[in-house]
């Protein structure tokens, strides 16, 4: 996106969502920075009530009886949708924090804990191609910085990958259970693909999710994004191979 053929306003709108996509990046991962994270937890919170929905769900509390969390764009709204979908009694369950910090806050209360991660080209294409105002760059670079700061913490939460996540999730709910002692239900998959696949979708917004995709693809091949993408994929095997350990398709 050439922000130098746009309106004015439009550029500083740009270059501001721009700012506060990484400066929430930063602040979301580092505990010593919690305070200049609650704004983003309050918008977060005001946006589900808004709509009639549980805006506790996105903070860590004593309440919390499972956190679903990964970087943006990884299968986190399909394992929550369907987990909660297929559960016999209410669970109170964190999502979408997108927030290292509150993982570990999750792990320090030893409260259960699934982390999705997902390949960093799909996580990625994903992400830019729905708010198409960051770049690639800033969304390697945060997403190197979400999984490095979890990474010492591997053995206190069950890793899922983006394929295990949306086509064995009955299997990652068994690995959560066994973890954590829990007795949560298991996910009936098939019908979760098949209400996922046939939920309605907007064919325009496709299309333009799909040219934006394509031209944040063609930005990955810089010398900057290629480096950066080696490091995301190195993270992104070594949390895969957790995952493989754990869940057993």
């Amino acid at each position: 996106m050439n922000i130098f053929f746009k309106k004015p306003f439009d550029v500083l709108t740009i270059l501001a969502r721009k700012i506060i996509f990484s400066f929430r990046a930063v602040v979301a991962r580092e505990p010593g920075l919690w305070l200049l994270f609650q704004p983003y937890i309050k918008w977060d919170q005001f946006k589900k009530k808004s709509i009639g929905k549980d805006e506790t769900e996105r903070l860590v509390t004593s309440d919390t009886e499972l956190v679903i969390d990964g970087f943006q764009g990884s299968a986190n709204s399909f394992a929550t949708s369907h987990f909660k979908k297929n559960q016999t009694k209410s669970v109170k369950v964190t999502n979408h924090m997108h927030s290292p910090t509150q993982i570990l806050q999750a792990i320090n209360q030893k409260i259960a804990v699934l982390l999705i991660i997902r390949e960093p080209v799909g996580a990625i294409l994903s992400l830019t191609s729905r708010w198409s105002y960051v770049s690639v760059t800033q969304a390697l670079e945060a997403y190197i910085g979400f999984y490095t700061k979890l990474k010492p913490y591997k053995d206190y939460f069950i890793i899922s990958t983006f394929d295990l996540t949306t086509q064995h999730l009955d299997k990652v709910v068994e690995a959560v259970n066994e973890k954590f002692n829990k007795n949560f239900d298991l996910v009936d998959v098939a019908k979760a693909n098949a209400d996922h696949a046939n939920r309605l979708r907007d064919p325009q917004e496709e299309a333009r999710r799909k040219a934006i995709k394509q031209k944040k693809r063609d930005e990955l091949s810089s010398v900057k994004n290629t480096k950066l993408l080696a490091q995301a994929e190195t993270l992104y095997k070594e949390f895969e191979a957790c995952a493989r350990k754990t869940v057993k398709p």
